[in-house]
């Protein structure tokens, strides 16, 4: 099975940065499902219902979130309703929408996805990841070994933990939230891929997606600056998968960085 994972989808950018290169580069890699971590799409906070058909209609099959997930009360009717538009598992009881998707291609291969939030340097209350991540595992472990984890979070430390301690049950955790693509992507003797964060699809001429000017002013300042989402030269960040059906273990990863040129 090979796997297309897009990295944080960041405003009117990233959503171009698809529309212009999703549908070529699932064909050229022959890509057999698309998963997309979507959180800040909707001008850096959320996901709406429209912004939810275009990803679907570009080719995204799963999207995955984080804590700006829930940022758009328009789409509370989709997190209900779509069994592949995913917010962490680990939110609190009684947040709309779910955590985990089986997606089922149509020669009857299962992949499993499940979306988590890390808690190091968050303000929120989140359920532990790590056990929520072993409960998830194992009510999919009777539909499929595939699995691939998203783990949304900030610190370097927590991601590699999760990576060591679901070694051998997943086939993959990578790692979103800091929209910046590391470079230390690699798949371990058990078979899990692992890549610390898979970076961010959206304006490269910017502070993680914000324009630059006003965030160096609220570092230099101190004081309050009402960010705004850039509108920069566009990249795309990604990584490909590909997974033996039979055993779930990652046969490889690969990191794609492209810069694109709008016509």
């Amino acid at each position: 099975m090979k796997i297309l994972f897009i990295g944080d989808i960041f405003g009117t950018t990233g959503k171009r940065v698809l529309a212009e290169r999703l549908p070529a580069i699932i064909g050229e890699r022959s890509i057999d499902v698309c998963i997309a971590n979507a959180e800040n799409i909707a001008g850096g906070r959320g996901i709406t219902h429209n912004l939810l058909k275009k990803l679907h209609k570009f080719g995204v099959q799963v999207i995955t979130g984080g804590n700006h997930s829930l940022a758009c009360p328009d789409s509370y009717d989709d997190f209900a309703a779509d069994p592949f538009l995913l917010r962490p598992l680990n939110m609190p009881p009684g947040n709309v929408g779910k955590g985990t998707a089986l997606f089922s291609l149509p020669d009857g291969r299962t992949l499993g996805v499940i979306s988590l939030l890390g808690r190091t340097f968050f303000q929120e209350q989140f359920d532990c990841p790590f056990r929520t991540a072993v409960a998830a595992i194992s009510e999919m472990a009777a539909a499929t070994r595939c699995i691939i984890v998203d783990f949304h979070a900030e610190a370097t430390s927590e991601k590699k933990a999760m990576a060591q301690y679901l070694d051998g049950r997943v086939s993959a955790v990578l790692g979103t939230h800091t929209h910046v693509q590391t470079a230390d992507e690699s798949v371990s003797e058990k078979g899990t891929a692992s890549i610390t964060d898979v970076g961010m699809t959206g304006p490269e001429e910017s502070v993680i997606g914000m324009k630059k000017d006003a965030v160096v002013k609220r570092f230099l300042m101190q004081t309050h600056v009402r960010f705004e989402p850039a509108a920069g030269r566009p990249m795309l960040n990604a990584v490909a998968l590909e997974i033996d059906d039979a055993t779930g273990r990652s046969l490889s990863i690969a990191r794609i960085y492209e810069r694109i040129t709008f016509p």
